[in-house]
């Protein structure tokens, strides 16, 4: 994994510097050991894992392996509670070499293993310390974090988290996040929520398709730092964290360059009162700061100690200085914390918006119809859409009125390997939506009140599947065989409502569905005379009908009229294509198909 495309910053996810030069976590060894342990990996093999983490990484049932737990989180203060015990073992092992090795010697490589220890320990607190400053004064110039940004260092806190995604092969990637998510589900439950940070996921390819997998809040960015996978309920927050004021390191910067600017003052005032007699007194520059800070910690030194009235008043402000700054941290504290909770509501708000989303899986047959739709997505979201290639292609336009908008293209009629028949089972497995719409182009059969661009939507579908045999008497005999169904009762109680734009009509009614592309008027003819309920036809509702229903997710097809059944002619489809998905739009514009808190979940 260390020689992946991302593997640095995976490392730098899992084991990262906060508090000094040594990182925070213990091996990404040790962490895959413990997540084996406690039954978070997901392992196919070297080139193919998954490690999972629990809300604030607690320990699995029952507690056990407390000790590796332990270890893993304070691997900072392993480090350098070990090296203490490494200079104690060697001070040992130099005491039983006394009557070895010459006095001289062993005062010298006593004195090194102190010096090494110490650098150890000071150049750790010295750079954690310093980073703290440089970050703390680094926000001050910051906008506020973006609502992605902030799920991202609240989420993994908070929620079962993909800690790890290692899989560089080009294939078998959909089957490894099957796999993460029935673990979750043993896991966590029937309803878990997993975010899924960027960071964590190790190649480009594998961060496209948890991207594609993992889409349950729309960010409002196109690669944001956290996405979260759920069922579609609301997740539960685990708990919360907070952190300290930006703006107390603006006070300390400040008290640091005023107590800076008086140091001068001090050392002047004490050379004057001093005469020749200054070896105890802060005369110096650098005896008078070290006296200051001092005296910000509210201590009293025995060396350098001020005589001057000057001096001491200085000493005294600083002390002022040093009590205020204890106010100025509280009051840091608890506004940033005020601060996260605001954040931590927007981003909840957020995973509250997605739960009462709804999901609407639109699918076109033809190059036409799918340019129509982006082009008409494009303009009512002013986003373009984004292909996404993990398991069936999809394009996913955005969310409108509350609405989550997934385009797919399928074949057409319901026969070929790519049709609507074949292809709408994979896609409602994957994408799961609450509503299948199939919309785009289809003939007239009733010109006596309908016109070229003209919207049917189908209250009825007709599938034509006729037998054809011997009659009584020698004739032709044809007998259907086909299904009469009704869309979905949600669907067509929408569509009831809706409002077509100025230059068409809306028709509700019998739409047949036959896998034969009518292009003939004595044809055309003969389907108006037999089904003289219907109002036109098309190819690809039958497939879209029958696998939706065994999905048992609804469905509707609503089509553009772009000829008669004969004459077929081009330049008239991206019309009548555009108006079906302009009265699609329209209603989910005013949010018909959002989720209410009483809707079923989907299928």
């Amino acid at each position: 994994m260390r020689r992946a495309e991302f593997g640095a910053e995976v490392r730098d996810w899992l084991r990262p510097r906060h508090l000094g030069l040594l990182r925070d976590r213990g091996p990404i060894t040790l962490q895959l050991f413990r997540a084996a342990a406690e039954g978070r990996l997901v392992w196919r093999g070297f080139d193919s894992f998954a490690m999972l983490r629990s809300p604030g990484d607690r320990p699995g049932r029952g507690g056990r392996f407390a000790v590796l737990r332990a270890v893993d989180h304070s691997w900072h203060l392993a480090l350098v509670v070990g090296s203490f015990l490494m200079f104690l073992g060697g001070a040992l092992i130099l005491v039983a070499l006394r009557d070895v090795l010459d006095h001289a010697v062993l005062y010298l490589v006593a004195v090194l293993l102190e010096l090494a220890l110490l650098l150890v320990v000071v150049t750790d607190q010295v750079t954690g310390l310093v980073r703290m400053c440089v970050r703390g004064l680094r926000s001050l110039g910051r906008p506020g974090l973006a609502p992605h940004e902030a799920a991202a260092q609240r989420w993994p806190y908070e929620r079962w988290t993909l800690a790890v995604c290692h899989h560089p092969a080009a294939t078998g990637g959909s089957e490894l996040l099957d796999e993460v998510w029935q673990r979750l589900v043993a896991l966590a439950g029937p309803d878990p929520a997993l975010a899924c940070p960027r960071a964590a996921v190790s190649t480009s390819g594998m961060r496209t398709l948890v991207g594609d997998w993992a889409h349950g809040v729309d960010m409002g960015v196109d690669d944001p730092a956290v996405r979260l996978r759920f069922t579609g309920r609301k997740p539960q927050v685990a708990q919360r964290m907070t952190e300290t004021g930006a703006f107390f390191f603006l006070y300390l910067a400040a008290v640091a360059a005023l107590l800076a600017g008086v140091a001068p003052m001090v050392a002047q005032a004490e050379r004057a009162g001093c005469a020749d007699t200054c070896a105890e007194r802060p005369a110096t520059y650098g005896t008078a700061l070290e006296w200051l800070a001092y005296r910000l910690l509210w201590q009293n030194p025995q060396e350098p100690r001020p005589e001057t009235f000057e001096a001491t008043s200085f000493g005294f402000g600083a002390s002022v200085l040093g009590l205020v700054g204890i106010f100025v941290g509280v009051a840091a504290m608890l506004q940033y914390t005020r601060h996260l909770r605001k954040q931590g509501a927007d981003v909840d708000a957020l995973v509250e918006e997605s739960g009462r989303r709804g999901k609407v899986l639109l699918l076109v047959a033809t190059p036409v119809e799918q340019a129509v739709v982006l082009d008409r997505v494009r303009q009512r979201t002013g986003r373009a859409a984004e292909r996404l290639f993990g398991g069936y292609p999809v394009h996913k336009l955005g969310v409108l009125g509350a609405t989550e908008l997934v385009l797919a293209r399928t074949g057409p009629g319901v026969t070929s390997p790519v049709s609507a028949a074949y292809g709408v089972p994979e896609l409602v497995r994957e994408q799961r939506p609450d509503y299948v719409i199939s919309l785009g182009i289809c003939y007239g059969l009733r010109e006596e009140f309908q016109a070229e661009c003209d919207v049917i939507v189908a209250q009825r579908l007709r599938v034509i599947n006729v037998r054809v045999g011997e009659g009584a008497d020698g004739d032709i005999e044809i007998r259907e065989r086909g299904d009469s169904v009704t869309a979905g009762p949600n669907l067509v109680a929408r569509f009831m409502m809706a409002e077509p734009p100025a230059g068409f009509r809306i028709h509700m009614g019998e739409l047949l569905s036959w896998d034969v592309l009518v292009d003939n008027s004595r044809l055309r003819e003969a389907l108006r005379m037999r089904y003289q309920d219907a109002l036109g036809g098309e190819m690809e509702g039958a497939g879209v009908y029958a696998a939706a229903v065994r999905k048992q997710t609804e469905w509707i097809v609503v089509k553009g009229i772009s000829d008669w059944g004969h004459g077929k002619r081009d330049d008239v489809q991206e019309k009548a294509a555009g108006n079906a998905a302009a009265v699609v739009l329209d209603l989910v514009g005013a949010r018909a198909f959002a989720r209410r808190d009483s809707d079923a979940e989907p299928a």
